[in-house]
């Protein structure tokens, strides 16, 4: 989610010692991970109702130019048939 690597991790890690102190960490340490928690819940239920939302109308236009492409096989068919019978024989 968040693209941060081991030294910036790091680099907060010691910030956070240094403010907080060696006592409070593990405290602040937890509340912090309930909330990053709860903000990526929160994020992929988001993601999963938008792309729920999403399946229906992405099938209806799959299914229409599935019908389009059907229609233009068959005119082309057509077209094609009354070319052969055109040409004199």
């Amino acid at each position: 989610m968040f693209d941060i690597g081991f030294w910036e991790l790091f680099l907060i890690f010691l910030l956070l010692l240094f403010v907080v102190g060696p006592d409070k960490l593990p405290v602040v340490a937890g509340f912090l991970g309930r909330w990053f928690g709860k903000i990526q819940r929160y994020f992929f239920e988001l993601k999963d109702s938008i792309q729920k939302e999403t399946v229906e109308p992405s099938n209806e236009i799959s299914k229409l130019v599935d019908d389009q492409k059907s229609h233009m096989d068959r005119i082309q068919e057509e077209i094609t048939k009354a070319k052969e019978d055109d040409q004199p024989k």
